[in-house]
């Protein structure tokens, strides 16, 4: 602000000088930086921080990578142009740059502090200037929705930047930061916290545009009367995204709005409890997904649900828990789990043997639908989220499982390529609980009248 070349056009937050502090004093902090969109992400780290570093002899070899070559250039660009033209810097500092090695994407400062602009499809592996290999790197906006779609592609992504990358760096200091607001669920964002999350080195900062009330956390540049209007002129699902931190989907065949949560008591009796297991049996399923239903009046509430990436055995295991925890209430179970025939004839013994493992006294019945199952789920459950005849349990809301569970609600169409192994057990869990309780959904059982009628044969 106020320079030949200004940075910004408002003074710093003190969410900026407090980030920045952390990533001074931890020489290998891993760091996410999921500010809104507008909070200055990219300048405070690839230039603010790096020349920060850099003067104080804490960066010898800086790395900005982009999702490709070309928008790495661009981020490099901007440091670059502050080390060589702006008159102030210089005047501190002195001529940083060294002629002859002053090129587009690479380039060396007087001092022999080297910099380098990488795309994420190119090579970290062999990354070094001499003696220095990195030891400061932005990953700066790397996430993408579309290509988020693409879970093996995500997958290589972040194998490459915590592998290829996250090794590449000097063994005493390497600093990286992750500057990216979070706009997509099981992204590069996500899976970079999954792969670090038992780093002590490495933390989450959120930093959203404003709170409830619209006080803007950038006091120093935004007004609650400009928040109101940037949230305001956005529409819900990229304001959240955006602003907010909040990657919701519009839902293709479901809504966000249309899954509700509820809280119940404890021991509330039920017309009926109903468990279904979807194990996955088929090629590429790798989704262990279990409900647990209670009915009452026709309305289904999920009381618990199981929606993970694991063996069988762990599934196995959780319905056994769940089974203890709703006897010693006084409650029973109607438990199934889809399986042909053939299946029935794979899986009934490791059934047994977490029965026998649990001290379970049986076990889920096979049941398998038949028929289109994208026909099915919309069939059975379109309706029931709609007339908000389908609730989930308010413990479960911020549970990992309900999570991951809403992503793949919210993607699931025809053909699509999302898991949806958790509709599926909450279809059959609703279609069973009505074959065998019926669907009646008025509570108030005076007005019920029975039909008495001559009985008639037709033919005669």
């Amino acid at each position: 602000m106020n320079t030949p070349i200004p940075l910004a056009d408002a003074p710093c937050a003190d969410f900026h000088l407090s980030s920045y502090l952390k990533v001074f004093r931890n020489r290998k902090i891993k760091l996410q930086r999921r500010w809104f969109r507008g909070a200055a992400k990219s300048i405070h780290t690839n230039v603010g921080n790096v020349t920060h570093l850099k003067e104080n002899n804490e960066l010898n070899f800086g790395l900005i990578i982009g999702r490709a070559e070309k928008q790495s250039k661009l981020l490099l660009a901007d440091v670059q142009a502050h080390l060589g033209h702006n008159e102030r810097y210089i005047k501190d500092f002195g001529m940083q740059m060294q002629y002859g090695s002053w090129a587009d994407g690479a380039f060396e400062t007087n001092d022999n502090k080297f910099f380098m602009a990488l795309g994420l499809n190119q090579p970290f592996r062999g990354l070094r200037k001499g003696a220095d290999r990195p030891d400061f790197a932005s990953m700066d906006d790397l996430e993408d929705r579309e290509a988020a779609k693409n879970k093996e592609l995500t997958a290589k992504k972040v194998e490459k930047i915590t592998g290829d990358l996250g090794k590449a760096g000097h063994k005493d200091r390497f600093r990286q930061i992750m500057p990216n607001n979070y706009i997509v669920k099981d992204g590069i964002v996500d899976g970079w916290a999954k792969k670090n999350k038992d780093s002590k080195n490495f933390e989450i900062e959120t930093i959203n545009l404003c709170d409830a009330d619209f006080n803007p956390s950038w006091q120093q540049r935004y007004t609650s009367e400009e928040c109101m209007e940037i949230v305001e002129d956005s529409d819900y699902y990229t304001s959240q995204r955006e602003d907010f931190n909040t990657p919701i989907e519009e839902g293709k065949q479901f809504k966000e709005k249309e899954i509700r949560f509820k809280k119940v008591h404890g021991n509330k009796h039920w017309d009926c409890l109903v468990e279904f297991w979807d194990l996955s049996f088929t090629e590429g399923g790798d989704y262990k997904a279990g409900v647990v239903l209670g009915f009452e009046n026709g309305k289904a509430h999920v009381l618990e649900l199981f929606y993970r990436q694991c063996e069988s055995s762990v599934a196995m295991d959780k319905h056994f828990q769940w089974q203890g925890k709703y006897n010693a209430r006084g409650m029973a179970i109607n438990s199934y789990y889809d399986a042909t025939a053939s299946q029935k004839a794979v899986h009934d013994p490791n059934w047994l043997i977490a029965c026998e493992r649990n001290g379970g006294s049986g076990i889920p019945l096979p049941d398998h639908a038949t028929g289109d199952k994208h026909e099915r789920i919309v069939a059975t459950l379109k309706t029931m989220f709609f007339n908000r005849l389908l609730t989930f349990d308010e413990r479960l809301r911020d549970s990992e499982d309900m999570e991951q569970g809403i992503i793949h609600i919210l993607a699931f169409e025809k053909k699509c390529s999302s898991p949806d192994d958790l509709l599926d057990a909450l279809e059959c869990a609703v279609r069973k609980g009505r074959l065998l309780f019926g669907a009646e959904i008025s509570s108030d059982t005076s007005k019920r009248k029975p039909i008495i009628r001559i009985r008639t044969r037709g033919g005669f």
